[in-house]
């Protein structure tokens, strides 16, 4: 049976197919293991951080009261607009896709400021990570410190 099904939609035989699979090895694996570990934890972090803000879940009930109301808004002015002469409609219905505008304007203002604080979180990480990776040494020098190594070189004949 699966020879006609072979031939009837075009596939190579089966054979073939299961011979061309090669398994992952044990350290291609670890490796993926070990990449999605640390993308959970980083995710972890992210999600303890977030539960950390404050004011986030207030700005997103208060963008989300906003767009209600406008959303009512328009739906009213729409009514009205349908109820009122042609020269008067005219502005009312842009009133109401200014509802619609400000609607749609609180739901962007709530994701973007979510987005904003996953980039910051996601930006801390990568500065921890890297900070954790490598250590940066510096050398800190006062103003006249500075001024002297200045004054040296600049009198320094070249």
């Amino acid at each position: 049976m699966t020879k006609k099904l072979e031939e009837e939609f075009n596939l190579p035989p089966i054979e073939e197919v299961t011979e061309k699979e090669t398994l992952p090895t044990v350290e291609e694996t670890q490796e993926v293991i070990e990449e999605v570990q640390g993308a959970l934890s980083i995710s972890e972090k992210i999600n303890l951080a977030f539960k950390e803000v404050k004011g986030l879940e207030s700005h997103e009930v208060e963008m989300n009261d906003i767009a209600k109301k406008a959303i009512d808004s328009y739906e009213q002015l729409m009514n009205l607009g349908m109820n009122v002469s042609d020269m008067a409609a005219g502005k009312v219905f842009a009133e109401a896709s200014n509802m619609l505008k400000i609607a749609l304007d609180a739901s962007d203002a709530k994701t973007k400021a979510k987005l904003q604080q996953i980039d910051l979180m996601l930006k801390k990480a990568r500065i921890d990570k890297g900070t954790e990776a490598e250590s940066v040494q510096a050398t800190v020098f006062d103003r006249n410190e500075l001024l002297k190594i200045i004054n040296t070189k600049d009198s320094s004949p070249e």
